[in-house]
């Protein structure tokens, strides 16, 4: 899979955009994700996923040059870190992608009410 949401630091504009850009093939399409985003108070966002989820995560899908990919998802996982664990999603618009679903404990973690993170 070469299709990456993110919704967070990682999304054009963001801090880190430009850890993702230099895989990135084509433009980033606004998408969104069944979930609960939160506030984690440190500068960054977390987000959990699931079907049954009553809100959204808005961010975007991102394509990965598939001739890069194995290297760009590599170095992604290492950037996310272990508060993190890549998984499979399907967005709203009906696209088959991975993301980072935050694993690690959601204590003083604010939830997002719109799904929309603004660093």
């Amino acid at each position: 899979m070469t299709r990456v949401f993110v919704y967070g630091t990682l999304v054009p504009g963001g801090e880190a955009w430009s850890r993702l850009e230099r895989w990135s093939a084509g433009e980033p399409q606004t998408d969104a994700v069944p979930g609960r985003l939160y506030d984690t108070g440190r500068g960054y966002p977390a987000a959990t996923f699931g079907a049954d989820a009553a809100g959204l995560v808005h961010g975007v899908v991102v394509e990965i040059d598939p001739a890069r990919a194995d290297e760009a998802i590599a170095r992604l996982d290492r950037y996310e870190g272990p508060e993190y664990e890549r998984i499979k999603v399907r967005t709203a618009a009906g696209a088959d992608v991975f993301t980072y679903a935050w694993v690690a404990p959601l204590g003083g973690c604010n939830p997002v009410p719109d799904g929309r993170w603004r660093a």
